[in-house]
């Protein structure tokens, strides 16, 4: 159950708690130990900021099977705060005041991974100074008002190349661009949860797979260039797979990677990686497979400037 807020409290707002409630509104959940690792230098720091916040009215916590961490999103106080922080009507903050614990063990176990993901590759970047992020679109930003009907932001709809009588939709968990110098690279990520199947074409990671392909060569990509401020298109982009073992990564690059794809070569900016991945310190320079198994070359997110070509 999520813990109602208490009553005013005597809480003077740090900067430090302004920035993590603005990251509760773009992350939407996070867990004390996401929370911890993005402002606190120990999880009893911040769980002892957590319960503060939370008696003064600013937070809701709650727990879940899903995570051994109680975890933590906006109440109303909260979203008032991040409203004056952001000069920005509540409105039109996509926070909503109905939004309780998730029912669905799987959605959040899956929500969080990709939250995990999102701070590695937040503090990542910060610690190279050639290497900007651009920004990190996630899956649950939607379109429209509230009461309305509403449309995930990144759901896109492209023609399939392998049969441009049918139409692919799909929505990434989440998109981001990184800039280095004058070069910019579009990525989409996707948190495998090892439970899909992967021979079935029109479901799965094999439907997952095909949109990508058929997004690579419809262009239907290059929307992003206006949302991450790009002056110019984008060349092409990567999808990262970021999936629960060797021995499923080694199953994806058997079955989807040799479906049949015209052209062949796309497949290769399809890659993988294992879980691990999900909170790796080096994920800039960790290495990434394709999905052609063919391809026996690693790839890496931004190499190192001296071994950058």
């Amino acid at each position: 159950m999520v813990r109602k807020s208490g009553k005013d409290g005597a809480v003077i707002l740090t900067e430090r708690d302004h920035e993590l409630l603005v990251s509760l509104l773009k992350y939407r959940y996070l867990s004390t130990s996401q929370v911890q690792r993005l402002y606190f230098p120990s999880e009893q720091t911040a769980s002892r900021r957590l319960r503060l916040l939370e008696t003064a009215g600013f937070i809701a916590t709650f727990t879940t099977t899903a995570s051994t961490d109680r975890l933590a999103l906006l109440a109303r106080r909260g979203a008032e705060v991040v409203a004056e922080r952001l000069a920005a009507p509540i409105d039109s903050l996509g926070w909503d005041a109905r939004r309780e614990q998730p029912k669905d063990y799987l959605f959040l176990k899956h929500f969080l991974a990709a939250a995990d993901f999102r701070i590695t590759l937040t503090q990542a970047c910060a610690e190279r100074p050639d290497v900007r992020l651009l920004g990190f679109i996630p899956e649950h930003v939607v379109d429209g008002a509230a009461g309305a009907d509403l449309k995930k932001h990144v759901r896109d709809v492209t023609t399939d190349a392998m049969d441009p009588r049918q139409k692919i939709s799909h929505a990434p968990d989440g998109v981001f661009a990184l800039q280095r110098g004058e070069t910019s690279a579009l990525f989409f990520l996707e948190v495998d949860r090892g439970t899909e199947v992967l021979s079935n074409p029109d479901r799965g990671v094999l439907k997952t797979t095909r949109f990508y392909l058929s997004s690579l060569v419809s262009g239907s990509y290059q929307r992003y260039q206006g949302e991450f401020g790009v002056a110019k298109p984008f060349k092409a982009f990567r999808t990262l797979f970021v999936v629960s073992s060797a021995e499923r990564l080694q199953n994806i690059r058997q079955i989807c990677g040799t479906s049949t794809f015209n052209p062949e070569h796309a497949k290769r900016f399809l890659w993988l990686a294992t879980s691990e991945a999900l909170t790796d310190e080096a994920l800039l320079t960790r290495s990434w497979t394709s999905i052609d198994p063919e391809d026996s070359r690693s790839y890496l997110l931004a190499p190192p400037s001296s071994t950058a070509t």
